[in-house]
């Protein structure tokens, strides 16, 4: 069971959602993103796509969107851009490499998009004073 973390700037409290900087998804008929809440995501995906769905179709109706932030209008977005080969700062249950989405700003247009995992460490993209801090919220998932 993973951790739940908050994401959050120690200085203007500029914060994401809490738990794993994102979200599994399952693609419905109709080419809906539908969230897989955990611990069920299985459950999900197979009231999605059917008990008799292959792994195959699972693996290729499946994703994570991340939640990201625009750096340049500073909207929050999620985002299905997969994760950078050899990265170490995305977290081990990250899935696929390769993304369904363009890293952009569905607001702006602006590629200036970074994703939590990204920015924690970093210094505060808003107020420039903080740090995006990742903590432990203490529970479990």
């Amino acid at each position: 069971m993973p951790p739940v973390n908050e994401y959050k700037c120690n200085k203007c409290g500029l914060s994401f959602p809490e738990g794993w900087g994102g979200y599994m998804y399952v693609i419905d008929e109709k080419g809906n993103r539908v969230r897989c809440g955990h611990p069920g995501e299985r459950r999900v995906v197979l009231e999605v796509l059917g008990n008799e769905a292959t792994e195959e179709t699972i693996r290729s109706r499946t994703g994570f969107n991340s939640h990201c932030l625009c750096l340049s209008c500073f909207a929050k977005l999620e985002l299905d851009i997969g994760r950078d080969e050899g990265s170490d700062s995305w977290p081990y249950y990250y899935p696929a490499k390769i993304g369904r989405d363009e890293r952009k700003c569905v607001h702006c247009g602006s590629p200036n998009v970074r994703t939590v995992f990204e920015l924690v460490g970093e210094r505060c993209p808003k107020c420039k004073k903080g740090k995006i801090k990742q903590t432990f919220t203490g529970a479990w998932s």
